[in-house]
């Protein structure tokens, strides 16, 4: 009796802490909850009428993470909370408990509380019981949004095939919320059946729906290539650009013809997003149409262009990216500084220590750090000047690329400084140790191969 009463104290110590205003003991708390088990579900219960959301919170995340039916009734009281933390944390725990919660989460899905609907469709989706998708189709008729949200949401989530006829048709609904958890829901499913309505759906006034049709056609993948570049055709600008967009993201090599001829399209932006998507398919053969549009009266055009081609590489393209470092849009030049430094070819090491005097301090910063992945030698009595620049980022950035590069000139240069900025001193003493750990790593290396001749 006396081992049973220390139980029951150690339980009622454990859940006075989770009253605690301090989030650290409050967990711990939940934690050694959750290891005592059964014998918590109870007094756990009951802190779920405590006055403070907090602590209802983690009782509710306490009983999920145990998972004793028992307490379903009382967690199911809770998703009409006053407090939405506590409504959601409610329903995560009841999905926790899983299959022993479903015929509760039904008698709730139709209730009259519409909390309760909203929260048993959530659990419900959570719990990926596919025999629940008929009583959760019928919420999407439900005169309350956010369970027709949930429904839909719940419907994604069990990659409900029979649910993509009712959530093709809330595309074209007037209700933009309702479209985009739609179309979020068909990108779930990756039914190939959704491919056109969601590419109709690339052209809706919403560019939340625009953004999540796009989405899901991307995952539903390699089916919605063909599609997609039947699409790059399409009268609407719109269209067009999200398609570009999908396309890139999807990286399918089919997609490269056609997207280097959007890049004659007359809209900038679709010009602008078939650049950029072949940067991400990054396929050598759109280089040089790439590179035209390097004189492109539009900046963005132009950025998209020098983006694509610093993904695509290939010493071919340095000249080029070589050029625009002298662009009059300071976003162009900082990208070519970025394509530049993702090439690390030496040839534009001349270029970049240029670079290192822009008037724009990002470009000068960029310019450094490409000058680092270079790892040319000669870029360290430049970089060595970048270390008294104006703007504390450059300097630190000018201390990286020196550490990348190594050796005795750019150890002394790094012994040298003396700045008051605590970041610059932590890069200065970072980059210094790294010089440190080449220098021992060669000599290391260089009495292996002596004892070796020996």
């Amino acid at each position: 009796m006396a081992d049973e009463s220390k139980s029951v104290e150690t339980v009622a110590e454990l859940v006075a802490r989770i009253r605690s205003k301090n989030t650290l003991v409050q967990e711990e708390a939940v934690k050694k909850l959750v290891e005592v088990g059964a014998e918590a579900v109870q007094p756990l219960i009951q802190a779920l009428q405590n006055k403070n959301y907090h602590v209802r919170m983690a009782a509710a995340q306490a009983l999920g993470d145990i998972g004793d039916e028992v307490a379903i009734e009382a967690l199911m009281q809770v998703l009409s909370d006053s407090s939405v933390n506590a409504q959601a944390m409610a329903a995560e725990a009841l999905a926790k408990i899983g299959k022993p919660a479903v015929p509760f989460l039904l008698d709730a899905l139709t209730s009259k509380d519409q909390l309760a609907r909203r929260w048993a469709a959530q659990a419900l989706g959570n719990i990926g019981d596919e025999t629940v998708a008929a009583d959760l189709m019928e919420r999407l008729e439900d005169h309350n949004i956010d369970v027709q949200r949930a429904a839909v949401a719940a419907l994604g989530a069990l990659k409900s095939r029979d649910a993509v006829e009712a959530l093709m048709a809330m595309l074209d609904g007037d209700n933009v919320d309702l479209a985009r958890s739609a179309a979020e829901a068909l990108g779930h499913i990756k039914s190939p059946v959704a491919i056109e309505p969601l590419i109709r759906a690339l052209g809706s006034t919403s560019i939340d729906v625009r953004q999540a049709a796009a989405g899901a056609l991307v995952a539903i993948g390699k089916r919605s290539v063909k599609p997609l570049i039947a699409a790059l055709e399409h009268q609407e600008y719109t269209v067009r650009r999200w398609t570009a967009e999908a396309l890139g993201e999807i990286g399918d090599e089919r997609a490269v013809p056609p997207l280097m001829a959007a890049l004659e399209d007359e809209n900038d932006r679709v010009k602008r997003y078939a650049a950029l998507a072949l940067g991400k398919i990054g396929s050598s053969k759109a280089s040089r149409s790439l590179i035209k549009l390097l004189s492109h009266e539009d900046q963005d055009v132009r950025y998209a262009a020098v983006r694509a081609l610093g993904s695509i590489g290939g010493p071919s393209t340095v000249k080029h990216l070589v050029g625009t470092l002298k662009d009059p849009d300071w976003v162009v030049r900082l990208a070519a500084a970025q394509g530049l430094g993702a090439i690390a070819s030496k040839a534009a090491v001349d270029p970049l220590k240029r670079a290192l005097k822009d008037e724009e301090w990002s470009v000068r910063l960029h310019a450094a750090a490409a000058l680092g992945e270079t790892g040319d030698k000669k870029a360290v009595p430049a970089l060595t000047r970048l270390l008294q620049d104006p703007k504390p980022s450059v300097r630190r950035g000018a201390a990286e690329a020196l550490g990348k590069i190594g050796g005795p000139k750019a150890a002394r240069a790094l012994a040298k400084v003396n700045d008051e900025d605590e970041r610059v001193k932590e890069a200065v003493a970072l980059a210094t140790r790294m010089i440190a750990e080449k220098e021992q790593a060669k000599r290391k290396t260089a009495r292996k191969r002596t004892r070796k001749k020996r």
